[in-house]
């Protein structure tokens, strides 16, 4: 099609980047002969991508979630993770991953190249490791307190500590999907998985399909999702800033991470 001076509005922008996201990965990743390295080129083309499309107060990773409580298992490694760099930093940056605490993630993304049903019930696992790490999200805020009982004109800092228990957002991308000849058969895995171990998907999108499904919140009778069919990246992308933007962000709690490893109080 020949350039004209309209302008293409934002839907058809969204629909040419999702022929390339299919382009890229079936020829550009497709070269590479190992299965592995396929995922991995996948997931840093995604990540890349959303680093062009999201506001630059959200960082964008990969690596593990851990929360401060050494008893609740760290959760296994994660696509993409989104995360306040802004008031808060991971706890480890190695090369091939960071360690990020829980209250720094405002959102976390599973990453398929091909999505298929034995896949489902370990993406909604590892989903709702994270979302139990949520429990122990501690945040601190400064304030002043007097010196002493009988020095009350002298102000020292105070740290007040407290609990923010909002779980991060929880996304699936898949670039293809294979087992499924509609949405709908997708949405009855789905719920058969969520409803053995609940768990909440905010947003699911196969771009080969153009399908976009998101799980209703607390809904009556079991888990419930919506379909939508067409625009599914654009979809995507409008769900997961709206979803991660509503998610509180404080400054952690360090100490509970830096004095509990050292052994101290």
């Amino acid at each position: 099609m020949g350039r004209t001076k309209e302008t293409p509005g934002v839907a058809r922008y969204y629909k040419t980047l999702q022929r390339i996201f299919a382009l890229q990965s079936e020829i550009l990743t497709g070269v590479l002969p190992h299965a592995g390295e396929r995922g991995r080129n996948d997931e840093e083309r995604f990540r890349n991508f959303l680093i062009r499309v999201i506001p630059r107060k959200f960082s964008i990773g990969t690596g593990f979630v851990v929360c401060s409580d050494i008893s609740v298992p760290a959760s296994s490694q994660t696509d993409v993770v989104i995360y306040d760099e802004i008031h808060n930093s991971p706890l480890h940056r190695e090369l091939s991953a960071f360690i990020y605490p829980i209250e720094i993630v405002y959102g976390v993304v599973e990453v398929k190249g091909l999505l298929q049903k034995k896949d489902i019930r370990k993406t909604i696992d590892d989903i709702r490791k994270i979302r139990k790490l949520s429990e122990h999200r501690w945040y601190i805020q400064y304030g002043s307190t007097p010196k002493s009982s009988n020095r009350l004109d002298q102000l020292v800092v105070a740290v007040n500590e407290f609990k923010v228990s909002n779980p991060p957002r929880t996304f699936v991308f898949a670039y293809e999907a294979k087992g499924w000849r509609k949405p709908e058969d997708l949405v009855k895995d789905l719920v058969e998985v969520t409803e053995k171990a609940p768990s909440h998907v905010h947003g699911l999108t196969v771009l080969n399909r153009d399908w976009y499904i998101t799980q209703e919140a607390f809904a009556e009778g079991g888990p419930k999702f919506h379909i939508f069919i067409g625009d599914a990246l654009l979809r995507f992308v409008n769900g997961l800033i709206h979803n991660i933007s509503s998610v509180p962000m404080h400054q952690m709690s360090i100490d509970r991470y830096f004095k509990k490893s050292a052994g101290y109080a």
